[in-house]
């Protein structure tokens, strides 16, 4: 904890203007305040706000451009339509608590989520309260972003498991206009920019119309799930992870009989796939990117990891996974 409150210190102070670090103390505990307010205006912008925009989002040399629209339909459901511009015509539909997912190659279906998973992190649209716990945000000076005032916050892990983000978040409105994501050692994985945004007073025209559109079957069904079948289990994951979804079922390319975890801090998610090491046949491998894979084999079984966070966190869990009777709560 010393060794992260003197390294937002020394970040503070270099960001600073010149004679600034006397007063570095209280610079950092105020920016660390506004920071928390300006995530909670942004946390509201992203749900009250009526707006259309076109944005940008890259990975490497992966660059998707998007229409995103948004309103708010009676002040309790909001509503968020996703059109992807590049490749095959893919869309997402956001409906209150239920998303729907609409490709033309790999097949429709609906999640339950009130958020549009694959654009933003969903602790994005919540107050910072609810990860403050494992994140630091710090409010610190501002930029010009798609033509708009915008003040910068750098959301900060409190460890070195996760990944970091920087936020521009429109100084008018709230909304966000940029977020990037970085390694703990700054190399910039993943960026989103707005490239124009129009708000109005009323929904876009667009989501007047949801109402018929067809709905894709779930993507779960919960009568075809069943219970975990085999005895490896996580037995370790960085602190706030909690288990979201625990199953057994048949993956969907290859047909493996696979035993599936799904665990989430509120700002990212971590999948964990096990099945049978004879059966799976891949070879241990890891990458870190913007979506980080480990695979490797633990007592028999094959375990696959999966998640925006840095390989070695992924490793960590997979090496920590453990032979258990007990049952896993679904």
């Amino acid at each position: 904890m010393i060794k992260y409150v003197a390294a937002i210190a020394l970040w503070f102070v270099a960001i600073a203007p010149f004679g600034a670090s006397g007063q570095s103390e209280v610079s950092v505990e105020r920016a660390a305040n506004m920071g928390q307010i300006w995530f909670d205006r942004m946390a509201r912008s992203l749900r009250d706000l009526n707006f259309e925009a076109t944005l940008v989002q890259s990975q490497g040399q992966r660059i998707q451009p998007l229409v995103w629209l948004h309103g708010n339909y009676d002040h309790q459901t909001d509503l968020e339509l996703l059109i992807y511009l590049n490749g095959a015509d893919n869309r997402a539909l956001r409906v209150g608590d239920q998303t729907y997912y609409y490709s033309q190659i790999g097949g429709s279906y609906t999640l339950q989520s009130d958020v549009t998973v694959g654009l933003i992190p969903p602790a994005f649209y919540e107050p910072f309260a609810n990860i403050a716990q494992h994140y630091q945000v710090i409010a610190s000076g501002g930029m010009r972003v798609t033509g708009r005032p915008a003040q910068y916050l750098r959301l900060i892990s409190r460890d070195d498991y996760r990944y970091h983000y920087d936020l521009w978040v429109d100084r008018d409105s709230g909304m966000l206009l940029k977020l990037q994501m970085m390694t703990p050692q700054g190399e910039v994985l993943e960026q989103l920019q707005l490239t124009s945004i129009m708000f109005s007073d009323e929904i876009p025209e667009q989501l007047t119309e949801v109402s018929a559109i067809q709905r894709p079957p779930k993507l779960y069904d919960t009568q075809q799930l069943s219970e975990l079948r085999f005895a490896l289990r996580p037995n370790w994951l960085p602190g706030g992870f909690d288990l979201r979804r625990a199953h057994h079922r048949q993956l969907y390319d290859t047909q493996l009989p696979t035993d599936y975890f799904l665990f989430s801090d509120g700002l990212t998610e971590v999948s964990i796939y096990v099945t049978e090491q004879q059966a799976q046949k891949l070879p241990s491998l890891a990458y870190q990117g913007p979506e980080s894979l480990v695979n490797t084999f633990v007592e028999g079984y094959a375990v696959t990891v999966v998640g925006k966070l840095p390989a070695d966190t992924l490793q960590r869990i997979a090496e920590n996974m453990v032979i258990t009777t007990e049952s896993a709560q679904q």
